[in-house]
């Protein structure tokens, strides 16, 4: 995972941090860094996410749906009443509609509700986002 996911948690936010560090050659590569990140967050027991997937091109309409089909039904035995998880997307201005209007309505269906998401061009409003999360 470490040639192209970097995952850090910061224990003060109780922020799990996952930067893609170069694109993902294959799906697989991508299926194998979301498991991974999903690891992580169990080992810290963290559900608040920034995944900054702005080294890479926007997720495609399969991928998205890997992400709801397969990825998000194991985010919701792994934390169970824990639920939901917030993933917050860090992305580039020039990738943002694509995340709004292809990506993020797949991820946020009805059978996804213990995945809460949104998108961003700024690491400060992620961050701002993550924590209202944690407080309401």
């Amino acid at each position: 995972m470490q040639q192209f996911l970097d995952i850090s948690y910061r224990r003060q936010e109780n922020v799990l941090v996952a930067r893609w560090i170069q694109q993902m050659r294959t799906d697989a590569d991508f299926e194998a860094g979301y498991r991974y990140l999903l690891k992580m967050a169990q080992q810290h027991n963290c559900p608040f996410w920034l995944l900054d997937v702005r080294r890479c091109p926007p997720n495609c309409a399969q991928q998205a749906r890997w992400l709801t089909e397969e990825f998000c039904p194991l985010v919701a035995t792994a934390f169970g009443t824990m639920a939901p998880i917030f993933g917050a997307h860090l992305v580039y201005p020039s990738h943002l509609a694509h995340y709004q209007s292809v990506v993020l309505p797949i991820l946020t269906q009805d059978s996804t509700s213990s995945y809460q998401v949104a998108a961003f061009i700024d690491e400060g409003p992620t961050i701002a986002w993550l924590h209202r999360q944690q407080r309401s």
